[in-house]
């Protein structure tokens, strides 16, 4: 933090912010001790604005209500979203047959108070153009534009996943250590949208990369499940987690 602070006093940058992928709660206590931050750079896309595991949308109230702009990263949720599910990609043609995809997830994140820039990976001209067209102009959502977001995110909730919250109550009971949440969190990145290729690398980092055994080391103890305030399952859960994603 003072090293950031003294490049700004010594003219080498001009803004200091910073990346953040945690809690709100640790959000609000680092731009409580750190206000001279002047913003925040946050994962934002209308598929993980109410998901417990990203917290976009209480991240960026967060943000806001210390008053620092916004950077967004993953507005297509690593591309995603601009292949949805088909209940979800059925609702955005029905509302605009003409707007890719990735134009309304663009534009959900563009349409946020406070927000300043809108960072997206693309990896093809094709699509840099389609962005581009997406933000030309663009003056915010309509009403009826928002009303259809709302009932994409409305068809994503109806799909069914493991319903965890990543309260990690299991993991503190769990005698081998398994990483119990994030393998849940990739599996239902699979069934959302049907990437093995992309569920794999989130078991890889959420699991793996964090120091956690895999789902295929469990050794069915149960400790796991009587500890579950949402009383998933997980035997039986980490085990299609282990042929879908393990083997």
């Amino acid at each position: 933090w003072n090293w950031i602070q003294e490049k700004k006093r010594q003219g080498l940058i001009r803004h200091a912010g910073f990346s953040f992928h945690s809690t709100p709660e640790e959000l609000d206590a680092l731009l409580t001790a750190h206000p001279e931050m002047e913003f925040v750079q946050l994962q934002i896309n209308y598929a993980d604005w109410d998901n417990p595991a990203i917290q976009s949308r209480r991240c960026y109230e967060v943000a806001r209500k210390h008053g620092k702009p916004v950077i967004v990263m993953e507005p297509v949720k690593g591309g995603m979203l601009a292949t949805p599910p088909a209940p979800v990609e059925q609702i955005l043609k029905a509302s605009d047959p003409q707007a890719s995809n990735a134009s309304w997830a663009i534009r959900f994140a563009a349409d946020l108070d406070g927000v300043i820039t809108v960072l997206s990976g693309m990896s093809s001209l094709e699509q840099m153009e389609d962005n581009l067209a997406s933000m030309k102009r663009f003056s915010g959502l309509t009403t009826v534009q928002k009303q259809t977001i709302v009932q994409a995110q409305e068809a994503l909730a109806e799909i069914p996943l493991i319903p965890c919250t990543n309260c990690n109550y299991c993991a503190k009971v769990c005698p081998k250590n398994i990483g119990i949440s994030g393998s849940f969190t990739a599996m239902n990145y699979l069934t959302l949208y049907s990437s093995r290729e992309m569920a794999v690398n989130q078991e890889n980092w959420l699991v793996g990369r964090h120091g956690k055994n895999r789902a295929n080391e469990c050794i069915k103890c149960g400790k796991c499940e009587q500890a579950c305030p949402q009383h998933i399952h997980i035997r039986d859960e980490l085990e299609q987690v282990s042929k879908a994603l393990l083997e």
